[in-house]
């Protein structure tokens, strides 16, 4: 399972304008706004975790 990392995620909306399964969502974290992922949604494409511009997107399984 993919799991955006909120203290690295800017807020740059990549991962979200590219996911076809709208499995990403706006939330914030202390005062800035991020993205995280609704594991219930998220099929796995890998979309998101490959157009990171900042890799603040990691696969769960391979930690």
């Amino acid at each position: 399972m993919f799991a955006i990392n909120k203290t690295e995620c800017v807020g740059c909306g990549t991962c979200y304008k590219l996911c076809p399964y709208d499995a990403i969502v706006e939330t914030t974290f202390g005062e800035k706004q991020v993205y995280e992922i609704n594991e219930e949604k998220c099929m796995e494409c890998s979309l998101c975790f490959k157009a990171c511009p900042l890799r603040a997107i990691n696969n769960e399984e391979e930690v």
